[in-house]
Order: C-alpha cells, then structure tokens, then sequence
C-alpha cells in the first residue's frame, strides 16, 4: 500500500480491497454477539462503497436502505451536492440475506465515524481510499473520465480528470524507468 503526498488515496487494489472484505465478511458471517455483528455490518458498508465508488456517508445511508428494502438496488442522496440528488447503489453480490438481517440488528451503531474508526482500527486503510480504488479500477478497464465521474458522482469533471492523470503519468513513469 502506498500512500501518495497530498491526498487520501493509499492506492489500495480494488480486487485485493475486495477479496479481503470478503473473506472478513466470511469470517464474521453467523457469529453471535453485538461486536461481531458490528464488524459485519461495518465490513458491508465498506464493500457496498467500494463496489460503488462512493463516499462512506452514502454507503452508510444504502446498507440502511437496503436493510429496510430487501432491494438489489437502492437510491441515496449524494452528499456534497447543493440540490437533492439521488445515486442508485448495487447491493454486492457477495452480501446474503442472513447479512441483511444481522445488519439490521445493529442498526442503531450503523454511523459513518464507526465505520471509519473501524476501517482505520481493524483494516488499516482511510475509507476514502475505497472510493479511490474504485475509480482506479474503472480506469484500468478503459472507462472513460466522464463516466466515471457520473458513476462516482463527481460534481466536477476535471477532479476525476486530474486523479485518473496523474496515476496514468504515475505508472507510465515506471515503465519507462
């Protein structure tokens, strides 16, 4: 993991992120008690913003949309838009209604700063990396930089412009030297 100067991107692979957040969510999957459904609900949070691309507060929000839904896809409002916006998010295909039900009994300790506690504490990663891995993963696969902001809903184009960039002129570098 490398963590680059000036943002929060610790250049997390999105297929490693996302075999480790599943093997945790296998890991923790039926065990009793509060902590360990936590840990779940958490870990869920964490693979539905990484799947999606984006920030932990609506990933938060869809994990509870979800749970109250039954739903494969869910719409949440965007934060950091002015103007009521919703995104639809996909339910990862890894999640099973047992993981539906577990999370909806710890709903109430479902917050962001939890999440972002336990990603720090338990995974060792900042959650805004999940978003980063996203949109890099998307690049790699030849996704154009106005899909991806729709996707990740990047207010501005030249934000995601400038990330996708500076990672291309990043590796570019490495192959020539």
């Amino acid at each position: 993991m490398v963590v680059l100067r000036g943002t929060w991107d610790q250049g997390l692979d999105y297929e490693k992120t996302k075999r480790l957040l599943v093997e945790k969510i296998k890991q923790v999957r039926g065990a009793k008690g509060v902590r360990a459904r936590c840990a779940l609900a958490y870990t869920c949070v964490l693979l539905f913003q990484l799947r999606n691309g984006s920030r932990v507060s609506e990933a938060v929000d869809a994990v509870k949309e979800w749970v109250k839904t039954k739903k494969k896809e869910v719409e949440v409002p965007v934060r950091k838009h002015r103007f009521l916006e919703l995104r639809k998010m996909v339910v990862p295909e890894e999640l099973r209604e047992e993981d539906r039900l577990d999370c909806a009994s710890v709903l109430e300790y479902i917050k962001t700063a939890n999440v972002e506690m336990f990603a720090r504490r338990s995974l060792g990663f900042n959650t805004h990396s999940l978003r980063y891995a996203r949109i890099t993963h998307l690049v790699k696969k030849g996704v154009s930089p106005s899909l991806i902001a729709k996707i990740t809903h990047h207010r501005r184009l030249d934000y995601v412009l400038r990330y996708t960039e500076q990672k291309a002129a990043d590796e570019l570098n490495r192959e020539i030297a």
